[in-house]
């Protein structure tokens, strides 16, 4: 419970501190005593216990605030990078593929070393020394105020972001653990595809395929459009995809080459042709989202100025409006540029769409690719994650960084075997390594898994440029996660020509780039529903969320896809694993799009070497503040679309 602090005792402290202290302090001592109190608890004191403590420790003084920040700085960096240090070690076994996953992995990645710093903050009353000296200053005053700002006063406004939400540890750890179950869930579901079945045609996959849901499934469909006979198989992956959004994919067909099982009819049988009768999966998938629902409401008592996860992802850690970010995925997707880009692609296929086919991939200048030969190209050169490090500083000058600079930042990246899809890992002292993180089977790397490093490895760039280049630690990092996701991309479009394919784009295509961005702000936009729909439905069990989810994603493909694919109702847009692991995280890949896209442009005739250190070591300003300063104009999707206007007119479409 909060000790009321009313009026009158807020203005005794003030002219207190103004008094003692100096009267040219008297804003800023209003407003940090006014930020402070707002947190201030029974167990905290009483009021006259608040007012000593603002007398003891606000900083009036120029030099007094400054040599407070520094002190804050070096401590939070040691504090920040040692606890993220940690946590990578207790998460290594779900993350990294070092041999067999353990049931301990789970305890140990559901445990994290920040859950009881807000209590021990609040506790000794670190968190409130930065209220008073450092006050948090919402969206609002960031948008209109930071534009004038200094580098230090951006710097001092990202230290008043830290403690703005005053949660117990036993909130944070359930969070923790609801989060640690489902990544682990996500990362062990493989399906080997050659013990699918489509009726009497028999196997349709080489037997040494093994395919983590939904990354490797839908790339593996991407890039069947360069095989004449692919049509069936894609169809094949699709529908296990669609089984198992709807729970009906047989619990024992995930990661086990137990059954063969096919998605159409649902019969499962042995490797004889035995009939079987296998469990169905049902709400497996829901249930870990179902328990991270749970976690993030208990979570939401303790933070009364953004009650809702939703809440918090827009105005706390996007920093963009919900209905900003909705505009701007109504806007590319409303666009008369879909219905004329599936126009060309029913041309280009010569049949009519089918829902799959919102992940084709061939819009590009580039003729299709066989992945077969890029998998043997890849495995030469990468036969082990050791090979994909040594091999960075080459990486990085075909992308135009000078030798210099691609050693300064490939000694800052060390690169892992991922036990899942792959992923970036930060850090966050400027003594530590940021980890890159993508499949290497035994066999080597495959084409999949170096496309996908090259993706992680913008990632890291970014993450070294942000930390190890930028002036003041507190703006390390960029503006949100769809910034970071827009470097990423920007470097996975080059992936054939890092790889050394001849006549490989070195970036994307605005149509091909558009048709991704239509995808995946369709998948964003159900993200979004999907939450909204459990804040409205508290009490839903996994089965009424397994049902919302489909009837979310039928929704949304019918709103903006139906028309322009000739076919209603299809499930794809709620295929990603993303939604399960990763609350609300689906929004920032059609903003990173929209964002990649504009760097792009601003990139014309330079390098990606040559620019992004510049854009990078803007750190976390405001997403629209930073990109004014990286690329002249504020986050639109206006560019993409009228670059993709003129590429389907230019293409007769």
């Amino acid at each position: 419970m909060n000790v009321t602090m009313s009026d009158a005792a807020i203005e005794r402290i003030v002219n207190r501190l103004a008094m003692e202290k100096g009267e040219g302090s008297r804003e800023r001592a209003l407003e940090g005593t006014l930020c402070a109190a707002a947190y201030w608890r029974d167990e905290d004191g009483s009021a006259a216990d608040f007012e000593a403590f603002c007398v003891e420790h606000f900083a009036a003084t120029d030099e007094e605030r400054s040599a407070l920040f520094s002190r804050l700085e070096s401590a939070f960096e040691e504090l920040n990078g040692s606890a993220l240090a940690v946590s990578r070690a207790f998460q290594w076994g779900v993350h990294v593929d070092s041999g067999p996953l353990l049931a301990v992995d789970a305890i140990l990645s559901g445990w994290s070393p920040q859950a009881h710093l807000s209590d021990d903050f609040f506790g000794n009353k670190l968190a409130f020394v930065v209220h008073l000296n450092f006050p948090y200053k919402g969206i609002g005053r960031k948008l209109k105020e930071g534009p004038g700002w200094t580098r230090r006063q951006w710097a001092e406004a990202r230290l008043g972001d830290c403690f703005t939400e005053r949660a117990p540890a036993e909130a944070s750890s359930r969070l923790a653990s609801a989060f640690a179950e489902a990544e682990a869930y996500v990362a062990g579901y493989y399906l080997y595809p050659s013990r699918l079945r489509d009726g009497d045609s028999g196997r349709l996959f080489p037997d040494d395929k093994r395919l983590l849901m939904h990354w490797n499934v839908r790339d593996e469909i991407k890039a069947l459009y360069a095989d004449p006979e692919g049509l069936p198989r894609q169809r094949l992956l699709y529908k296990a995809m669609e089984r198992v959004v709807e729970g009906r994919i047989p619990r024992a067909f995930v990661d086990s080459r137990g059954m063969l099982w096919d998605p159409f009819s649902g019969v499962a049988t042995g490797e004889d042709g035995s009939p079987m009768e296998p469990e169905r999966e049902a709400d497996g998938r829901y249930e870990r989202l179902l328990a991270i629902f749970r976690a993030e409401r208990e979570y939401d008592l303790w933070c009364p100025d953004n009650p809702t996860l939703v809440a918090r992802k827009f105005a706390v850690e996007r920093e963009i409006p919900e209905r900003d970010v909705e505009r701007l995925f109504h806007d590319v997707l409303s666009s008369a540029c879909l219905g004329r880009a599936a126009g060309a692609l029913r041309e280009r296929l010569g049949r009519p769409l089918e829902a799959f086919d919102v992940w084709y991939k061939g819009f590009g200048d580039a003729p299709a690719r066989d992945e077969a030969a890029l998998d043997e190209a890849v495995r030469r050169r990468y036969p082990d994650a050791r090979a994909f490090e040594a091999d960075l500083p080459r990486i990085l000058g075909t992308l135009g960084f000078g030798e210099d600079e691609a050693r300064w930042l490939s000694a800052r990246i060390a690169v892992d075997r991922s036990r899942g899809s792959g992923h970036a890992m930060p850090a966050a002292k400027r003594s530590d390594s940021v980890r890159l993180r993508t499949r290497v089977p035994d066999s080597g790397m495959d084409y999949k898994g170096f496309n996908i490093a090259c993706h992680e490895l913008g990632h890291n760039v970014e993450q070294v440029f942000s930390l190890h280049g930028i002036d003041e630690y507190f703006l390390a990092g960029v503006p949100n996660n769809a910034f970071t996701e827009a470097f990423a991309f920007v470097f996975q479009a080059r992936d054939l020509a890092i790889l050394g394919v001849d006549g490989a784009p070195r970036g994307p295509s605005a149509l091909s780039d558009y048709w991704t961005t239509c995808e995946i702000a369709g998948v964003g936009l159900v993200d979004m529903e999907l939450w909204r729909w459990m804040y409205a439905h508290p009490e839903c069990d996994a089965r009424d969320l397994r049902e919302a989810a489909m009837a979310v994603s039928r929704s949304v493909w019918n709103r903006y896809f139906a028309e322009a694919f000739g076919l209603r109702d299809a499930l794809a847009l709620g295929s990603y694993a993303h939604m399960v692991e990763h609350a609300m995280y689906l929004p920032d890949y059609p903003l990173g799009h929209l964002i990649a896209f504009q760097i792009e442009a601003a990139m014309a005739g330079r390098t990606v070497g040559e620019s992004m250190g510049r854009m990078c070591r803007l750190g976390r300003l405001s997403p629209d503040q930073w990109m004014r300063e990286a690329t002249g104009s504020g986050l639109s999707a206006g560019p993409l679309l009228s670059a993709a206007e003129a590429a389907l007119s230019v293409a007769g479409a």
